[in-house]
């Protein structure tokens, strides 16, 4: 009997301890420790809302100490990234940091962590914090990383700059190439399916040096151990020499390859689009065609205009996210920059008529994402993200892989000042529901859980992707002539590498990597067969292209 009775005070107990967990409200949650008690109320228009981090994370203390709070799942802080914060708190005091509108909880979290700084390091466990924080089950987008439809690199204003095969040393970007290597290392790493840039690949000197600035560019793709697709944009350093605009273009068109096949090629155009083949989701690549200065000159034509209307209408609102990479934001509008009072003086000049025309095309396309680069602005300044209060389509800033920027010293303008450890670019994940913006620095590889964002999606799996095409050869193949074969890949990879944009160089060189390490003789004889047919298959692609690049 009293073996019963103490069974059912324990029932009651627990009971009565998940119903007070029950009520706790999804705005404000703690956690507590006999040294600090941490929380944490989410804020704005989308507090209830999955992957939205927006709001304030107080830890209080019970002593004097510096602390570190961390993003971690439930076992350790997650790994590839920066803490959150520092908080230096005294005794009985409150440390707060704050999540600013639409940053977003990483995919992989399920807990904030604090640790005192002599045991903050990476991965530190969540066992050595001096509180842990839960997080609510619905603020958490309902997916890991390792879910996501499709990952992308979101990079900028690379400005190569005649380090490597120019006249001169650099003189605008002095860590320029290394930073290239280190992007194409964390998008490699990262396992990215494409890179997308939103213009000035190149800093475009001096006209005599223009083609070995994208030699440089292409030379250092081509050597890095990154195999997918890359597409770019046309940003202001791609037609820097007034007077030479038609030329440039021709050289931007030619060494980018755009979407790689020979009828845009042919057109004479600077602009395409490209679909992701397992969501169909577009992107939308746009290029800067009036000149250096955007502030002075109508950068996009009528008949840019047209085709850019013309595309958002036929694919707007079908079910898939549509992201257009133009590479100059509008001065005073969204991200990239302060809209009050500007740090850069050469966005585009809103009051120009292809200014007005272009905002007013995707004013009436709130949905589409908007990313864009142009002022080199840091993330730690904070304007990389903005709908305009929601008047407006979603504008992410792509910061600089060449040299981000800072304010300078007199508080009102940007300080060019080289910075040989910090490069920084996005590492995007997409999922069916929203689509996480990573804002990282490339030289560490490790992401900014402050700067980055959160945007919600629309989009599915309707394809599960498929190898590139290929036609099987009619004879059986000895490891001999798979190894030849390998062989003159590898040579005619580094032949032409002034190709490594080109879809068809990339698709070569991905399976000339699947394939270099490989034991041919160990091969059954069907896979020494398929990678022999792709190998030919292959090269034969990358040699009708380069047949119709108008050099």
């Amino acid at each position: 009997m009293r073996r019963s009775i103490r069974y059912f005070l324990a029932y009651l107990l627990v009971l009565c301890m998940i119903v007070a967990v029950l009520q706790l409200p999804t705005a404000t949650i703690s956690a507590k420790s006999t040294k600090a008690t941490l929380t944490y109320e989410f804020t704005g228009e989308d507090a209830s809302t999955p992957g939205y981090a927006e709001g304030a994370i107080r830890l209080k203390s019970t002593t004097d100490g510096d602390y570190y709070l961390y993003w971690a799942n439930d076992k350790k802080a997650l790994s590839g990234y920066y803490e959150i914060s520092k908080l230096s708190i005294k005794k009985g005091k409150t440390g707060t940091f704050t999540f600013e509108n639409h940053t977003a909880i990483p995919a992989d979290a399920t807990k904030v962590i604090a640790v005192e700084a002599s045991k903050a390091k990476d991965n530190v466990k969540v066992k050595d914090a001096v509180a842990v924080f839960t997080l609510p089950k619905n603020k958490l987008i309902g997916f890991k990383s390792t879910q996501a439809l499709y990952s992308f690199s979101s990079y900028s204003d690379i400005h190569i700059d005649e380090e490597k095969y120019g006249e001169t040393p650099a003189y605008w970007w002095m860590h320029s190439e290394q930073h290239w290597a280190q992007a194409l290392q964390y998008s490699a790493d990262k396992k990215v399916d494409f890179i997308v840039s939103s213009g000035d690949q190149v800093t475009n000197a001096k006209l005599a040096n223009l083609e070995t600035e994208w030699k440089a560019y292409q030379y250092i793709l081509s050597d890095s151990d990154y195999v997918n697709p890359i597409w770019e944009s046309g940003g202001n350093h791609e037609v820097r020499i007034d007077g030479a605009v038609a030329e440039e273009l021709k050289s931007y068109v030619a060494n980018t390859g755009l979407d790689s096949t020979a009828d845009t090629l042919n057109s004479g155009k600077s602009y395409y689009t490209m679909t992701e083949p397992t969501t169909g989701d577009m992107f939308i690549f746009m290029s800067l065609e009036g000149g250096y200065r955007p502030a002075q000159y109508d950068e996009f034509t009528d008949k840019q205009l047209d085709w850019l209307e013309e595309v958002l209408t036929e694919n707007y609102g079908k079910g898939k996210n549509i992201y257009l990479i133009q590479h100059a934001l509008i001065s005073r509008y969204g991200a990239g920059d302060d809209t009050e009072n500007p740090y850069y003086s050469g966005s585009i000049n809103p009051d120009l008529p292809s200014a007005k025309r272009f905002v007013s095309i995707i004013e009436k396309h709130p949905d589409i994402v908007w990313i864009s680069g142009h002022t080199h602005e840091a993330y730690q300044l904070g304007y990389n993200y903005s709908n305009n209060a929601g008047t407006s389509c979603n504008m992410i800033h792509n910061s600089s892989v060449g040299n981000p920027t800072h304010i300078n010293s007199t508080g009102n303008a940007l300080d060019y000042a080289f910075n040989e450890d910090l490069s920084q670019g996005y590492y995007v994940e997409t999922f069916e529901n929203a689509i996480i913006f990573n804002g990282a620095n490339v030289c560490d590889q490790k992401i900014y859980p402050a700067y980055s964002y959160i945007i919600s999606g629309n989009t599915k799996q309707v394809s599960t992707g498929a190898t590139a095409e290929f036609t099987w050869v009619d004879t059986d193949v000895t490891p001999a002539m798979l190894n030849s074969a390998l062989a003159n890949v590898k040579t005619m990879l580094g032949i032409e590498y002034r190709y490594s944009s080109y879809d068809q160089y990339q698709t070569l060189k991905k399976c000339y990597y699947n394939y270099k390490d490989s034991d041919t003789k160990e091969m059954t004889a069907s896979n020494r067969k398929m990678a022999y047919s792709m190998i030919t298959s292959y090269i034969k692609s990358l040699q009708a292209i380069i047949k119709v690049v108008p050099r």
